[in-house]
C-alpha cells in the first residue's frame, strides 16, 4: 500500500493517543470521559485489524509475523515495564510511605504475568489479540474464521460474568492467587479485544474498495478518488450515534474487563466515523507524528509525570486566568503532548531498541 494511503491511519492513531492523554487527567467531565472510553482503545485495535488486512498478501510466514508483533508490542512493554518497576523499587527504599510491601509485591507479579502496570496493560493484550487473529485468520476461511472470533468472544464474556471477574480489583487474594487470575485476565482482554481487529479487517476492504483501482500495485484509482472521499464523509455522520450509545451505556474499559455487546456496536459507529473523516480529509502532519509516536507517548505521557507536572502548570495559569473546565483539559491534552516531543526525540535517537526496532 503506497504511504499516502497510510497516513490517515497515522492521524487516526493521533488522534486516539490525544484522546488517551484527554482521558488520563483528573477532573475530566464524566459524560466527556466516557465517550472517550468508548472508543479510544478500540481505535487501535481497528486500526490494528486495518493493517493486517493491507499485509494479508505479503505472504510472511506465520512465525516471522508473530515474531514481528511481539517486539512491536513485549520489548516496548518489558523495557518500560523495567523503567517502571525500578523507579516504583527506588520510592518505596527511599520512602517507605509512598508504598507498601504488598503493593510493590503486586506490582512485580502484574508485570510478570502481563497484567501490566497502569497504562502498559495495553501491549500484551493488542498481542494477544492479534497473535490469535493472525492464526485465524491463517489457519481458517473467513466465515470459519469471524465465527470462532465470535465463539471466543462470547465465551470470554461467560467467563467473565459467571467469575464476577470484572469485580477482580475488589477482590482479596494471596500474591498466587493474583498471579492466577492476572494471566487469565491478561487472556481475557486479548480475546474480547478480537471484534475490534475483525471490524477493522472489513474496513480495509470497504477502504481498498472505495479507493482502489484492482490492481496489484494498490495505487489509488484518480476516478474513485472523490466519490470515495464523499463515501468517507457519509461514513463520518457515523460518529453521532456513536457518542449518542456511548452515553446511554456505562463505561466501557478493557482494562477491567467492562465490556458488554453494546459496547462494540457504539466503539464501531464511532471508530468508522473518525476514520472516515480522516480519510476524506486532507493530510495533518501533527496528528501524523503523534501516531507514529503513539507508542512512546502512550507509555510515557503518566509514568513519567507529563501529565502531572503539565496540570499543575495550567493550576498555576487557571489561578490568574480562571478557565472554563473543557479549556483546562484540552489546554492539558495540548501541552502534554507537546512536552512530550523531547521524550520521544530522545527516545527515537538513542534507545529505538528499547521500542523493538531493529535499528
Amino acid at each position: 500500500m503506497p504511504q499516502k494511503r497510510l497516513t490517515y491511519l497515522d492521524m487516526a492513531k493521533g488522534v486516539g493517543i490525544f484522546l488517551v492523554v484527554l482521558g488520563h487527567i483528573e477532573y475530566i467531565q464524566e459524560d466527556t470521559l466516557k465517550w472517550i472510553s468508548s472508543f479510544h482503545m478500540p481505535l487501535f485495535f481497528v486500526i490494528g485489524g486495518i493493517l493486517a488486512y493491507v499485509k494479508r498478501d505479503e505472504g510472511r510466514p506465520f512465525f516471522s509475523a508473530l515474531a514481528g508483533k511481539a517486539r512491536g508490542t513485549l520489548i516496548p512493554y518489558a523495557s518500560f515495564t523495567v523503567m517502571l518497576l525500578t523507579m516504583n523499587t527506588l520510592g518505596y527504599l527511599l520512602d517507605s510511605g509512598s508504598l507498601t510491601s504488598s503493593q510493590l509485591a503486586r506490582q512485580y507479579v502484574d508485570a510478570v504475568t502481563g497484567y501490566g502496570i497502569h497504562i502498559l496493560w495495553f501491549l500484551p493484550a493488542y498481542f494477544i489479540a492479534g497473535a490469535l487473529f493472525l492464526l485465524l485468520e491463517r489457519c481458517l476461511r473467513p466465515a470459519f474464521r469471524n465465527a470462532a472470533v465470535l465463539i471466543l468472544t462470547v465465551a470470554a464474556s461467560a467467563v467473565t460474568v459467571g467469575f464476577r471477574l470484572d469485580s477482580y480489583v475488589a477482590m482479596d487474594l494471596s500474591l498466587a492467587g493474583y498471579a492466577g487470575l492476572d494471566l487469565v485476565i491478561t487472556l481475557l482482554r486479548g480475546i474480547l479485544a478480537m471484534p475490534f481487529l475483525l471490524m477493522g479487517w472489513y474496513l480495509g476492504a470497504l477502504e481498498q474498495r472505495c479507493f482502489q483501482s484492482g490492481g496489484a500495485d494498490g495505487r489509488e484509482a484518480p476516478g474513485k478518488k472523490r466519490k470515495g472521499r464523499l463515501a468517507c464523509l457519509g461514513l463520518s455522520l457515523l460518529l453521532a450515534p456513536g457518542a449518542l450509545l456511548a452515553l446511554l451505556f456505562p463505561f466501557f474499559d478493557l482494562h477491567y474487563l467492562y465490556v458488554e455487546p453494546l459496547h462494540y456496536l457504539a466503539a464501531f459507529l464511532s471508530c468508522t466515523g473518525l476514520l472516515g473523516l480522516l480519510r476524506a480529509l486532507p493530510p495533518c502532519r501533527f496528528l501524523a507524528w503523534l501516531g507514529k509516536n503513539s507508542l512512546v507517548i502512550m507509555c510515557t505521557h503518566a509514568t513519567f509525570f507529563v501529565v502531572y507536572y503539565v496540570s499543575l502548570g495550567m493550576f498555576f495559569i487557571d489561578n490568574r486566568i480562571p478557565l472554563p473546565q473543557a479549556v483546562f483539559n484540552l489546554g492539558v491534552a495540548v501541552l502534554v503532548c507537546v512536552a512530550e516531543i523531547p521524550i520521544v526525540w530522545i527516545f527515537n535517537r538513542y534507545f529505538g531498541y528499547l521500542l523493538g526496532r531493529k535499528s
